[in-house]
C-alpha cells in the first residue's frame, strides 16, 4: 500500500482507539465540559531496536527503581548533594525547604512509592560502547512520567501500519513488534499502594496541571483503575488545592488528607515539576502539606529530589552508587552512566565549563528540571556558559556528556501534515517505566510496567513530544 494511504488509515486508526491529545492546552474545567480530542505526533513506522537491549535495560530497572528509593530515605545525602544547588536555584531550594521542614518535625511515612521512568539511547560510536552495553541513561524520571497509556497503543497502531505496508495480517509481527501493557501496570502500582492506606472508603487523586493536553493518557490510567480494581481516581487541578481554591486540600487532626471531601489515599502528582506549577507561596505552603499528610505521595518530595541532575550526577562519581545498591546490579547501572560534571564556582567547575566551552558538540546542559524544554544543546552550550562565567547561577546546571545516536528512517505524522508527508531522519530514545512500593521496611511491589520509544528529528536537541519536539513511537526488535 502507497505510504500516503498507510498514513491516513494510520490517522483514523489513533482517532478511534484512543491515541488522542486535546487539540490544545485546555483549562481542567474546559476539559470536563467539552473535550476537543486531536492525536498527538507519532511515527508511521516502528523503529528498528536491538533485542537484546531492550530485555538487558527491563532487567536492570527493578535494581534502578530500588536505588533511587534507597537514595530517597538519605536525606542528608540529598540535602549535601544539592547545597550548592540550592544557593542559586530558588525551585530546588524550596524542595530542600519541604524536605527539612519534615524532618525537624519528624514526620515519617510508613510507605514509599514510586512510578519511575528511566530513558536512554543508543550510542552509535563504537568507542563509547563497554562490555555489558550500548545504551546510555539521558535521566530518570521520578515525577509525571507521562505517556504510559498512549505508547502502548502506538505499539499496536504499528502493528497494523506495518501489516498495511506488507500486506499480511499483523499478528505476524508479535515477536518483533512486542505491545507493553504500560496502563495495567501503573493501575496495579497505584492499586497496591492505595491498599497499605486501609481505607476501602479512600481515593486515589491525581494532580494536574490548570492547563493540560494530555488528558487522554491520564483518564485510560483511570479507566484501567476502576475497571480492574474498583479503586476511585480523582482529577484535581493543582491550582484549586490551594488556600482559597474551590477544592483546597485540609488535614483532619489525625493527618488524613481530605480534598474535595475525600480522604486521599494517594496522592498521585502528575504536575508540580517546574517552576511555573508554583505561581505563588500558596502552593508550596499546600506541598508541604501534602508532605505532612498520611496520604502515600507519588512522588514524596524526597524521591522527587532523587530526580534532579545534581543527583544522577553524584551517583557516577566513583564509589557513590555503590553506597546504595551493591552487586551486579550496580556494576550493569553504572555502565549505562554518561559522563556528568558539577558546574560550580569552584576550580572542578570551572575545568568542566571550559571543556564545554571549548567542544559544545560534545555536551549537554540540564537545569534540575523534568518535563522538557530546559536543556541547552550544540552551540548554545557555548553561549550559556559564556554568559553564566561569572555568575553564581551556573551552579543550578548540570553538564553532561553528549550521546551521538543511532539515526534511522521515519515519518512524523502530525495533525495536518498528510500533504507535506516525506522521510526524515530521526533518533530515538527507550524508556522503561519502573514502580516500587515499600512498606514498614518491606518491598512489596517492584515491578516494570512496560516501556516506551520517543522519536524526535535528528537535528533537534529537544525530544518533548507533548511540547511538540518529538513524536510517540516504538521499537521493531531485531
Amino acid at each position: 500500500m502507497d505510504v500516503r494511504d498507510v498514513a491516513l488509515k494510520a490517522q483514523y486508526y489513533a482517532l478511534s482507539h484512543g491515541i488522542l491529545v486535546q487539540e490544545r492546552l485546555m483549562t481542567e474545567a474546559e476539559s470536563n465540559s467539552q473535550p476537543k480530542p486531536s492525536f498527538p505526533p507519532f511515527t508511521l513506522f516502528p523503529s528498528p531496536f536491538p533485542s537484546c537491549e531492550l530485555t538487558f535495560l527491563k532487567s536492570i530497572q527493578p535494581q534502578i527503581s530500588e536505588l533511587y528509593d534507597n537514595v530517597s530515605r538519605d536525606h542528608n545525602f540529598l540535602k549535601n548533594a544539592l547545597r550548592s544547588v540550592a544557593e542559586t536555584d530558588e525551585f530546588t531550594r524550596r524542595l530542600v525547604d519541604i524536605l527539612e521542614t519534615v524532618d525537624r518535625e519528624g514526620v515519617s511515612k510508613e510507605t514509599s512509592f514510586g512510578l519511575l521512568r528511566s530513558d536512554y539511547m543508543l550510542e552509535s560510536r563504537p568507542e563509547a560502547w563497554n562490555t555489558v552495553t550500548k545504551m546510555k541513561q539521558t535521566e530518570v524520571n521520578t515525577i509525571a512520567a507521562s505517556t504510559a497509556c498512549l505508547s502502548e497503543r502506538v505499539s499496536r497502531l504499528h502493528r497494523y501500519t506495518v501489516s498495511l505496508r506488507d500486506g499480511i495480517r499483523d499478528d505476524r509481527y508479535a515477536k518483533e513488534l512486542p505491545t507493553p501493557s504500560n496502563g495495567k501496570g501503573l493501575a496495579e502500582a497505584l492499586a497496591v499502594a492505595w491498599k497499605q492506606y486501609g481505607s476501602s472508603s479512600a481515593v486515589i487523586v491525581m494532580l494536574v496541571g490548570n492547563s493540560e493536553n494530555n488528558v487522554f493518557d491520564m483518564y485510560h490510567l483511570d479507566t484501567e483503575l476502576w475497571l480492574n480494581h474498583g479503586i476511585k481516581m480523582v482529577r484535581v487541578a493543582f491550582d484549586d488545592t490551594i488556600v482559597g481554591g474551590s477544592k483546597e486540600a485540609k488535614l483532619r487532626e489525625d493527618k488524613a488528607l481530605i480534598i474535595d471531601g475525600h480522604d486521599v489515599a494517594v496522592t498521585y502528582f502528575r504536575t508540580a515539576y517546574s517552576p511555573e506549577h508554583y505561581p505563588s507561596g500558596k502552593y508550596w505552603d499546600v506541598r508541604l502539606l501534602f508532605e505532612r499528610s498520611r496520604s502515600i505521595q507519588c512522588p514524596s518530595v524526597a524521591l522527587h529530589l532523587t530526580g534532579t541532575k545534581r543527583v544522577q550526577q553524584e551517583l557516577g562519581r566513583l564509589g557513590v552508587l555503590e553506597m546504595f545498591l551493591s552487586g551486579d546490579g550496580a556494576e550493569q547501572i553504572r555502565a549505562t552512566f554518561l559522563n556528568m560534571y558539577a558546574l560550580d564556582q569552584t576550580l572542578e567547575g570551572d575545568d568542566a565549563a571550559a571543556k564545554g566551552i571549548a567542544e559544545p558538540l560534545n555536551y549537554v546542559l540540564k537545569p534540575q528540571r523534568e518535563g522538557g524544554g530546559s536543556n541547552v544543546y550544540f552551540d548554545d552550550v557555548r553561549e550559556k556558559l559564556i554568559e553564566l562565567q561569572d555568575s553564581n547561577e551556573r551552579s543550578s546546571y548540570s553538564m553532561q556528556e553528549r550521546i551521538f545516536p543511532l539515526i534511522t528512517t521515519n515519518y512524523f505524522i502530525c495533525p495536518g501534515n498528510l500533504d507535506e508527508l516525506k522521510p526524515i531522519e530521526v533518533v530515538n530514545e527507550m524508556g522503561i517505566f519502573g514502580a516500587f512500593v515499600r512498606t514498614r521496611g518491606e518491598v512489596i511491589l517492584n515491578s516494570v510496567p512496560g516501556h516506551y520509544m520517543r522519536c524526535k528529528k535528528a537535528d533537534m536537541g529537544e525530544g518533548s513530544m507533548l511540547l511538540g519536539y518529538a513524536a510517540c513511537g516504538s521499537p521493531w526488535l531485531h
